[in-house]
């Protein structure tokens, strides 16, 4: 995580819903879809594939506010806690459902969650962050250049292989609606379109609930670009609060 000074490398990774069910629906119960064995055998399963004794982070892939107190999934996590098999546990939250962990997080049960959080979709800001910055929750934050268009790279004439998920994301008039938005945005900053990526995820890092992003990179530039803000550098003030002004909620997964 940015806060610290060391290189140790952090392994994460997600049990998937037994159900099969992406994203969790409210009228299921977590006993269909995270039960203790299941938890428990996703666990030891990634413990072996990827070599180690112990992972740093174990995260239910989605989740459901009404699970807590539900079914036996904090007895798998209690055990392998206890074992040393896991050192947190953590959430995915249901994309655009910020304040659907927040009884969690109230619990003290939980030590990370991972959201959907950018330049665009702010609406994290409103209780979820405030909560984990209150409860000492890590945040994880996925999404964080808007699958590719906050980089500035989508035009009204972009186009995707019909396989590559992108192709549906911005598909009718979504690629001109972020196209315009972005060149806004960069107009009421005085940026280039080639330094936005940059300017976006450190948007992220001026927020310090924030604990890291997870940048997708599709290319060595874009690796190399992506972890210069290493550094976990924010922006200035006055840059964050013009950034303020572009909230932008909108679902392109539908």
């Amino acid at each position: 995580m940015r806060k610290n000074a060391d290189h140790r490398i952090y392994v994460s990774t997600k049990v998937p819903p037994k159900n099969g069910q992406w994203p969790a629906r409210p009228d299921v119960a977590a006993s269909e879809t995270f039960p203790k064995a299941h938890v428990i055998e996703c666990a030891e399963k990634s413990l072996h594939n990827l070599g180690t004794d112990t992972l740093d982070i174990l995260q239910f892939h989605v989740w459901n506010d009404d699970w807590v107190g539900q079914g036996d999934w904090q007895e798998a996590i209690q055990q392998l806690k206890e074992q040393g098999k896991i050192r947190f546990f953590g959430i995915s939250i249901n994309d655009h459902q910020p304040d659907n962990a927040l009884r969690l997080i109230e619990t003290g049960l939980v030590d990370t969650v991972q959201v959907i959080y950018n330049v665009f979709d702010q609406s994290p800001e409103d209780k979820l962050l405030p909560a984990c910055q209150k409860h000492n929750i890590g945040v994880i934050v996925r999404v964080p250049l808007d699958e590719g268009g906050l980089t500035g790279k989508i035009t009204p004439d972009s186009t995707f292989d019909p396989n590559d998920f992108r192709d549906h994301y911005f598909h009718g008039t979504r690629k001109t609606d972020v196209y315009n938005h972005v060149r806004k945005l960069t107009a009421d900053l005085g940026i280039s379109t080639d330094q936005l990526p940059e300017v976006a995820l450190r948007y992220i890092l001026s927020q310090p609930a924030v604990s890291t992003i997870i940048p997708g990179m599709r290319s060595v530039r874009n690796v190399e670009r992506n972890t210069t803000i290493g550094d976990g550098k924010g922006l200035p003030a006055d840059q964050v609060k013009k950034l303020k002004r572009h909230r932008w909620i909108r679902n392109f997964y539908a």
